[in-house]
């Protein structure tokens, strides 16, 4: 049985649901690795310019750090859920606690894709929602997604479908 990581409500229906995928945290591991290799290249300097200094710890730090990486790296994209169904869009966050944000489908005005020159080799991007309020909690997007142009585009048919199912106003819209 497939445990959903949101209740649907009546009517409703899933249409994609996702993690971060983990092209997308390939430029996180790189700063990682680098980060945690630093201690290795300053000893490695010193030893070139002369001063006798052990390798042991640099390379233990080397290793640790890059295992912390990886391990973030997992953790980050595994308690992270994207879920659009046919009226709503959510992202869940957490292990112990969960942080959850929603929009109604039919809510969102503007969709932004964003692929850095990387981001588009990997076929992976973030997508940014705007919904119908100025509150600036109200904004959300999906980080690092595999395909953020398909998935654009199902958000988009999602959400036309969700307005052309709600009936229409009868005072046009004016109280």
């Amino acid at each position: 049985m497939v445990v959903l990581p949101m209740e649907l409500l009546r009517d409703e229906a899933l249409i994609w649901e996702g993690h971060p995928g983990w092209r997308a945290s390939l430029s996180f591991h790189a700063k990682g690795f680098l980060l945690a290799a630093l201690p290795l290249v300053v000893v490695l300097v010193l030893r070139l310019v002369g001063v006798d200094v052990s390798l042991g710890w640099p390379v233990l730090v080397l290793v640790a750090g890059a295992a912390v990486t990886v391990a973030a790296s997992w953790v980050m994209r595994r308690f992270t859920t994207y879920t659009i169904t046919t009226r709503r869009l959510q992202i869940r966050r957490g292990i112990l606690s969960k942080t959850e944000t929603s929009a109604d489908v039919d809510r969102i005005q503007n969709i932004t894709v964003f692929q850095s020159p990387l981001d588009r080799i990997l076929k992976v991007g973030a997508i940014d929602f705007d919904s119908a309020s100025d509150d600036p909690t109200d904004r959300f997007g999906f980080a690092g997604v595999n395909e953020p142009q398909a998935l654009r585009e199902r958000i988009v048919q999602a959400r036309d479908e969700s307005r052309r199912a709600r009936p229409a106003d009868p005072a046009g819209g004016l109280a």
